[in-house]
């Protein structure tokens, strides 16, 4: 019998088959047959290889990261800040607050950190050229919060703030939080964004995480946005001489806690608190802090004639700034809490300011004054 290649014999099968039905039997065997013989020649044997001998590797070729991510393993990770950067190119700086700590970048976020060290609070800044609308963006983030859409009142009305030393706009909003690239969601969460347009380019500071938390790390967020800035690399500042502050704690005051960005935190009464902070440099400016904790009472700011103007008391071997009011205390869109007042101090040193700040309820706030002279005289600088 002569044998045929196989699309030959399939197609003298073919042929059988239309003309000689009674066959197919016959085909279907043969075709069964050249199966079997394909399968045998493509090396698949029922004979199997042994091995007498036994292989070992002395050195791994590769580092062994027991518990490493896939990005460590592959060597993905980006550095948090460029090793060796351009000396032409001025760089983004900023000052890291306590129990923040810095995350990888991406190609979007310029800056990366995790609020107060939590995988579900995270602040980064992105530049987009254009940067869209600041409608289409708030109507996206109104989106990621599962809120409907400001009215466009809402939208004009939204408050100015500073970032990079220029005027932008804060926008801020609570919600159940949907972040679509990594397919989480955190409910009772809070979104803070600064968005600040500069030419054709938009810079965001965007803040998300549990809104309790954000609350928490308001001071935090607030310093951390003002200290962000651009530095040439190869003539950095001078380290400096940070001074440290020493105090006499008021009788009848009992220390808090630690807190971020506080050296000290003292429980003056059931509700009313008194902290001590400094900051580097000017701390973001007198005026912009004295409105800030003007706005926290519902009160109107004011301008650097009624700076001028605001009383003094005797602090670190100089005169501070004093401001006072009363009203609805809220901090960073909490609750406002009625009949509330606050007290609070500006000193600046030639490379800190120093703030001591107070609030409470009226009664407290009242009966704390005295208290509070004798701790503002109390302080003093250690070297």
């Amino acid at each position: 019998m002569s044998s045929l290649p196989f699309t030959q014999v399939i197609s003298s099968a073919s042929c059988r088959l239309s003309f000689r039905p009674h066959r197919i039997r016959e085909v279907l065997c043969w075709c069964g047959v050249l199966i079997a013989i394909i399968i045998a020649g493509s090396g698949c044997s029922a004979d199997h290889a042994s091995y007498d001998g036994v292989r070992s590797i002395e050195k791994a070729v590769h580092p062994i990261l027991p518990g490493a991510t896939a990005s460590q393993r592959f060597g993905t990770d980006r550095p948090t800040r460029p090793l060796e950067p351009d000396p032409s190119v001025p760089t983004l700086a900023y000052d890291l607050p306590a129990g923040w700590i810095e995350a990888p970048l991406t190609a979007m976020r310029r800056i990366n950190v995790r609020i107060a060290g939590s995988p579900d609070a995270e602040c980064f800044l992105i530049v987009i050229p254009g940067g869209g609308t600041l409608r289409d963006n708030v109507d996206r983030w109104c989106g990621q919060m599962d809120q409907p859409n400001l009215s466009d009142d809402a939208l004009d009305n939204l408050p100015k703030a500073t970032l990079l030393e220029r005027e932008g706009v804060l926008f801020q909003i609570d919600g159940t939080f949907t972040d679509g690239f990594a397919s989480k969601t955190v409910p009772d969460a809070r979104m803070i964004v600064y968005s600040l347009p500069l030419g054709d380019t938009t810079l965001y500071l965007k803040a998300t995480g549990p809104r309790t938390l954000l609350l928490e790390q308001a001071d935090a967020l607030v310093a951390f946005a003002g200290s962000i800035r651009l530095e040439v690399p190869q003539s950095p500042p001078p380290e400096p001489n940070v001074p440290s502050i020493r105090w006499q704690t008021p009788q009848g005051w009992e220390v808090d806690s630690a807190k971020p960005m506080r050296e000290v935190t003292f429980i003056v009464g059931g509700e009313a608190r008194c902290w001590i902070t400094v900051l580097a440099g000017d701390g973001g400016g007198a005026l912009a802090n004295v409105n800030r904790w003007l706005k926290e009472l519902s009160l109107d700011p004011i301008d650097e004639q009624q700076l001028s103007k605001l009383p003094t008391e005797t602090m670190l071997g100089g005169q501070a700034i004093v401001v006072e009011g009363s009203g609805p205390y809220a901090s960073m869109g909490s609750t406002p809490r009625q009949g509330w007042s606050m007290i609070g101090l500006i000193r600046n040193l030639q490379d800190r300011a120093v703030f001591v700040k107070m609030v409470g309820p009226d009664a407290e706030l009242k009966e704390a004054r005295s208290k509070l002279k004798q701790l503002v005289l109390s302080l003093e600088v250690v070297q």
